[in-house]
């Protein structure tokens, strides 16, 4: 967590010291959301990446990471027309995206409450329309994924058991919620072998977690007498889940969402000291922009 906000400090300063050189405006590239997932092209000036990557963030519908793209170019070529408009075009896609947030946060709402009562196919349906009012959101992309393994390796007879042997890799899914997803699904199965395994993959990024923790002894209970803990126990609160959402959309530098999962984080905790604080940060990242 000290990396990530030390990572997220250098973008809170790094306005201030802008100017139009190319230098800077890689180092500010560098920063940018999936830049270090993007293939490169010999010979591309800053200015040419970024603005690449930015139509290819709005044909991916994230107008919020687009805009990081497109405010790059402009630092590598400042008042350049055609990124002033393309930055400005995100900058309204993300309020219309903002307009939609009530009907897309519903349906993430009665998806996340169904999975916590294992109503998997009531999730999976309210995820997918999550999805057709925001294609392509990480958040519904991957909550449908979890339920859709839940329901295959939990529900299909002829599911393998071994889930670790199977093709289980999403494109731009992270792998902590790759081995988390796997975990619980192996549960479905009581195959707490396995589940065991892919928990214990998943503290192995996230150390300090305590949905990875709880996950991973309730499983190691259930190798030892067939019990998976004690079930209601491994179970995300909400305050934990908005939390937890808040500081992944805080890491993709989508500060809006980030601010909306912290405050209804603060609201179910009001003066919580940690929710406080992230809204804080995140406010003064959104100053930044």
């Amino acid at each position: 967590m000290n990396r990530l906000l030390f990572s997220l400090v250098s973008l809170v300063v790094a306005p201030a010291v802008l100017g139009s050189s190319a230098a800077i405006a890689q180092a500010s590239l560098q920063n940018t959301p999936t830049a270090q997932f993007a293939p490169t092209v010999d010979g591309e000036s800053a200015y040419d990446q970024s603005m690449r990557l930015g139509y290819a963030a709005m044909e991916a519908g994230n107008p919020e990471v687009a805009s990081s793209y497109f405010r790059n170019a402009l630092y590598s070529v400042p008042n350049d027309n055609e990124a002033t408009v393309a930055y400005w075009n995100a900058r309204d896609a993300m309020k219309e995206l903002a307009n939609e947030g009530g009907e897309f946060d519903r349906h993430m709402e009665i998806g996340y409450d169904a999975t916590e009562r294992g109503d998997y196919q009531t999730a999976l349906i309210n995820f997918r329309r999550a999805l057709e009012v925001r294609p392509m959101d990480p958040y519904a992309t991957q909550a449908a994924r979890n339920v859709q393994t839940y329901i295959e390796r939990g529900e299909d007879p002829d599911a393998p058991r071994d889930v670790s042997n199977i093709a289980t890799f999403y494109v731009g899914e992270r792998p902590y919620d790759r081995y988390m997803r796997l975990g619980y699904a192996a549960v479905q199965r009581e195959d707490y072998r396995s589940a065991v395994s892919q928990f214990r993959s998943a503290l192995s990024i996230r150390p300090n977690d305590r949905q990875a923790k709880i996950a991973y002894w309730n499983a190691v209970d259930g190798m030892r007498d067939g019990d998976y803990g004690t079930g209601s126990e491994v179970r995300e609160s909400t305050y934990d889940r908005y939390m937890r959402l808040g500081y992944d959309a805080t890491e993709d530098q989508q500060y809006s969402r980030a601010l909306g999962f912290f405050q209804s984080a603060l609201r179910l905790r009001p003066q919580d000291g940690y929710a406080t604080q992230a809204i804080r940060n995140v406010r003064t990242y959104m100053r930044a922009q």
